[in-house]
């Protein structure tokens, strides 16, 4: 991200979008001021990939870099390129970022390799990390499927087994009173 800055704030800013809030890099161009809802910490996306409008939420940083921009009309666009017209394509300054940190070095796979859309990725990915459960990060995201999500399901493995690492905390606190272990009182009940 420091590597992004350095060569273009436009640019750090909609790698922060897509970082902190999961948006693709089509739903960065179409976005208008009228969209972003700055006491709601959110904007509402409309007429996204999957045809349908979907809410995200804004974190700090993504609500002050907005706050610090330039506000336009609630029609006009977010971002615009050098001439004022609509982007249509992320620069190529990213690649060149990429290619300076050695990110994409020795890959061969391209679908391993890092562009931008793995920063959206990246946003699924820490979501599952930090326990949000796969129904409300295909909602965020705005999958259409389950499915669609479900690529992200590896990564709570360490949540499942922290979880279960709980319950046997919990059941290994009774362990000296039969009555009070749940276990063993559904064996002794049933």
């Amino acid at each position: 991200m420091a590597e992004l800055k350095k060569r273009s704030s436009k640019l750090h800013e909609m790698a922060c979008l897509a970082l902190h809030c999961g948006l693709r890099a089509g739903e960065i161009f179409n976005l208008i001021w009228g969209c972003i809802d700055f006491d709601a910490g959110s904007i509402l996306l409309v007429d996204t990939k999957g045809g349908k409008n979907r809410t995200v939420y804004i974190t700090e940083l993504v609500k002050q870099i907005l706050a610090s921009k330039k506000k336009g009309k609630p029609t006009d666009l977010v971002y615009t390129n050098r001439k004022g017209v609509k982007v249509k394509e992320i620069s190529n300054a990213f690649g060149r970022a990429v290619t300076k940190l050695g990110l994409n070095e020795g890959i061969e796979d391209p679908r391993m390799k890092v562009i931008f859309h793995t920063l959206r990725h990246t946003y699924a990915s820490w979501l599952v990390q930090n326990g949000v459960n796969l129904y409300t990060v295909k909602e965020l995201m705005g999958h259409s499927t389950l499915a669609m999500t479900e690529r992200y399901a590896h990564l709570a493995n360490e949540n499942l087994k922290n979880t279960v690492k709980v319950l046997e905390n919990n059941l290994n606190t009774g362990k000296d009173s039969a009555s009070s272990n749940p276990v063993i009182q559904m064996t002794t009940n049933s």
